[in-house]
């Protein structure tokens, strides 16, 4: 008996619909199935169940289930359900791409099923192992009846005592934070910084005068700074600001002149999981151009694709398109490197700033 692939078995029941239009549906060979997927909560996690699921949901007549949480709760999440994955695809931050790839929790996508990878920028395709799907900016914000340093290393001025608001070592722009202070005390640009992070730690030290709070959660610290319970936050992604900011609030980010950073909201595919084919139908509509301006728009970050026009508003708040990004001097750090290492600058920096 002749044996049929799966992949030449559907080319003959589309062949056979294409032959008789009554019994044809679009995307039939998606009809019924259903993924479960992991997504952020807070408002771009609103925006992806109530705009985007809906619309992919009446297009292929199939179920998406969506579960919010966060990117170390999302990467625990497929660790527990190695032996029998639950989800299909996760949003992450790029900083834990490498290790889903370590522990084998991701594969590569499929690129030849995925058409929308044709305007994906290659910063953000992981060699495969994901893409971004949001960019944001991580630096300073500040309130706007003050004028914020040129330099991040005016910040340990005497100024300054009592007036900043530092990121909690717990959230990832702490990292970002590490390697400012290690640029700072060394002068060198960031990408050589990032390895002198363990040789830094009086100079953050020498900040702790100036700090009068940490804080994990950016709306918050936003709306503290624009209330004027302190001048300068330090740092943080520009779609917990630019909101904000978009409303008349006087709080706004600014970009010293050592750089900034890229805070890369991401996409994977679970190894394993449920319903491969409709997963990586639902990853590619994430990056359809409809998709990214829509979703760009609503939540103040870059898109990782070309060829989407905004409005000179919009792009007040976006670094985009790529050559923006250069010009601001976005930059990502060595996550396999800074990963391995960590747990000890966390531990290091809760002994610096423990009340």
């Amino acid at each position: 008996m002749t044996q049929i692939s799966r992949r030449t078995f559907g080319k003959l029941v589309l062949g056979a619909g294409a032959l008789a239009p009554l019994g044809y549906v679009r995307n039939g060979w998606a009809q019924g199935k259903e993924i479960q997927i992991g997504i952020w909560g807070g408002s771009q996690g609103e925006f992806v169940k109530k705009n985007i699921i809906p619309a992919f949901e009446k297009d292929f007549g199939a179920k998406v289930t969506a579960e919010e949480g966060f990117t170390l709760a999302n990467v625990g999440k497929m660790r527990a359900t190695r032996a029998n994955p639950k989800f299909s695809v996760m949003f992450i931050d790029d900083v834990a791409i490498p290790i889903c790839k370590a522990e084998g929790l991701i594969e590569q996508l499929p690129a030849g099923d995925m058409p929308a990878l044709a305007n994906l920028y290659p910063l953000f395709g992981f060699n495969g192992w994901g893409t971004a799907l949001a960019i944001s900016v991580a630096s300073m914000f500040n309130n706007t009846s003050i004028t914020p340093p040129d330099s991040y290393a005016e910040l340990w001025k005497p100024e300054f005592a009592g007036k900043l608001k530092l990121v909690s070592p717990k959230n990832t722009p702490s990292v970002f934070f590490l390697i400012v202070a290690a640029a700072v005390k060394s002068g060198k640009p960031f990408a050589e910084a990032q390895y002198l992070v363990d040789d830094s730690f009086d100079k953050v030290a020498e900040l702790k005068p100036n700090i009068m709070n940490l804080f994990d959660n950016g709306p918050q610290a936003a709306n503290e700074v624009a209330q004027g319970q302190a001048d300068i936050g330090l740092l943080e992604l520009s779609k917990y600001i630019y909101p904000y900011t978009a409303k008349g609030a006087p709080v706004t980010m600014s970009f010293p002149k050592e750089g900034s950073f890229a805070g890369n909201n991401c996409q994977v595919l679970v190894k394993g999981g449920p319903n491969r084919d409709l997963a990586v139908a639902f990853m590619n509509r994430m990056l359809e151009p409809a998709v990214q301006k829509a979703f760009s728009e609503y939540a103040y970050t870059a898109p990782p694709v070309s060829g989407i026009e905004f409005s000179p508003e919009t792009l007040k708040y976006i670094a985009y398109p790529v050559e923006e990004m250069d010009k601001r001097g976005l930059f990502t750090p060595d996550w396999e490197y800074i990963n391995a290492r960590r747990s000890g600058w966390t531990e290091k920096l809760n002994g610096i700033f423990a009340v």
